[in-house]
């Protein structure tokens, strides 16, 4: 008998959890077969699909960044991936590739399970406009709830994402007064409403009826489960999307529809501890990223990223700026007399006082670095005391201050040296020469790399270097 074969491909993958579910149930029904994670850049993604019957595999799973692509790629697709624009789930039938989207019906079975009714629940507030929030979507018009109110960071894709599924779906630009009646509060975002007015909704806000579920799993209990659970609302964490996603696949590939026990939850919880940074008491405790990158490579552009992800992130020239308008603004002008306006440092007085002379500099740098490194742990202290597992420090001279020393993983954000240079070069009164005594100050761009944790190269298009971005969160959530 030929051993039946499947796999889950990303890039990277090999935080994924789900070869110990399908391991799990091969063992359990003592099923000949193998399910395995697959490492698969983008480039190669294509000829990865195409060499699917060659070696021998039933199907898989797909999942960050390739979804999108292998929805494009497939033959044929279900009705669940058309709706949804996305794949997560291929199969071979008569030598046919097919797609579909299963997802949904993680969403839908999680709640089944432990909400039992919840599809009663309306009208739906749904946090997040991203591929997640697709399938959240879809699966409540199936199940007949026709309130659906999406809430985005950019009003924009919200408007995108109600258009795509028509009548009955809205967009809004912020939570407002959406939840007085909300049956049903469900965030999609990647780690939830940390650091963004716009999608921070209140249970208090909620009538005693409502259900709020999360699709983030890491942790367990997210914030807004830990203040929904104390109005003593129904809350859903989004491990069961996880385990409920997995059965169609499983099925179709080995020829059994497997059960989803305590005993399997279980097991994927006590992985998700045993990978998790934990403190002494037992909780988790947040992951810090640290972002950097030389002029010119995007690193700004790659910030905005993980705001728009839902990820907190401090952004050291901001405060900078913030600063140079408060706190610092008197200690710069005592030592650098005639640089502030009406109590505000003047950047171009300043820089013509400080920049090729190292001695202001450092003057400069004994004043203010201090000051931004006490922002900076006032900002971990606040979202450590909210319990975000994943906050980012944006740190331009990273290396070069000894930052690396206050952060868990690194992001270096780079591009080739021509892009690099063109971007540079376009900006007002920048000029070769101030471009090289920049770089001089800098640990070179290769060390960067060399050193770092993750590269995003944004030389490769936004849309590459958000697809980047999203596999880093999906990483370090373990999802």
């Amino acid at each position: 008998m030929v051993e039946k074969k499947a796999f889950v491909t990303g890039h990277p993958i090999a935080h994924s959890r789900s070869p110990k579910i399908h391991g799990y149930w091969l063992n359990t029904y003592g099923i000949d077969g193998s399910y395995h994670a697959i490492d698969v850049a983008p480039a190669d993604f294509p000829e990865f699909l195409s060499s699917l019957q060659a070696n021998g595999y039933q199907g898989g799973n797909v999942t960050i960044p390739h979804k999108e692509v292998a929805f494009a790629r497939v033959e044929r697709r279900d009705e669940a991936a058309e709706m949804i624009g996305a794949v997560n789930m291929l199969w071979l039938d008569d030598g046919v590739l097919w797609g579909g989207n299963s997802d949904w019906i993680g969403f839908a079975g999680n709640l089944d399970e432990h909400a039992p009714g919840w599809d009663r629940n309306s009208p739906a507030v749904v946090l997040g406009a991203g591929g997640a929030s697709r399938a959240v979507i879809h699966a409540l018009k199936v199940r007949g709830i026709n309130d659906i109110r999406i809430v985005n960071r950019t009003l924009a894709r919200a408007q995108e994402l109600a258009g795509r599924f028509g009548a009955g779906v809205s967009a809004h630009g912020a939570v407002g007064d959406l939840l007085g009646d909300a049956g049903l509060l469900i965030n999609t975002t990647a780690l939830g409403m940390h650091g963004d007015e716009t999608l921070a909704a209140d249970p208090a806000c909620l009538p005693a009826h409502a259900i709020v579920a999360d699709i983030v799993y890491v942790p367990l209990e997210t914030p807004l489960l830990a203040a929904a659970r104390a109005r003593n609302l129904k809350t859903v964490d989004g491990l069961g999307m996880l385990l409920h996603q997995a059965v169609p696949g499983f099925e179709r590939w080995f020829g059994k529809r497997p059960e989803i026990t305590a005993e399997l939850r279980q097991m994927i919880v006590a992985d998700i501890l045993a990978k998790r940074k934990v403190a002494n008491d037992g909780r988790q405790m947040m992951i810090v990223l640290g972002l950097t990158g030389s002029i010119g490579m995007g690193k700004s552009t790659t910030a905005k990223m993980f705001v728009d992800a839902g990820v907190p992130v401090h952004d050291s020239d901001e405060t900078v700026h913030r600063l140079y308008a408060g706190k610092a603004a008197p200690l710069v002008e005592a030592a650098f007399p005639g640089t502030t306006v009406s109590g505000v440092v003047d950047r171009t007085k300043l820089g013509a006082r400080v920049i090729g002379n190292a001695a202001a500099l450092k003057t400069l740098e004994a004043i203010v670095h201090p000051l931004v490194r006490a922002d900076a742990d006032a900002f971990l202290a606040r979202h450590r005391a909210a319990a975000a597992p994943l906050v980012v420090l944006d740190i331009p001279l990273l290396f070069e201050t000894g930052g690396r020393n206050r952060v868990d993983k690194v992001v270096v954000v780079t591009a080739p040296a021509d892009i690099q240079r063109a971007r540079v070069l376009a900006r007002p009164d920048m000029s070769e020469e101030k471009l090289a005594a920049i770089l001089a100050k800098q640990v070179p761009d290769a060390e960067k790399r060399r050193q770092a944790d993750f590269v995003i190269d944004t030389g490769e298009g936004m849309d590459a270097a958000r697809t980047a971005v999203g596999a880093i969160i999906a990483e370090l959530s373990g999802r």
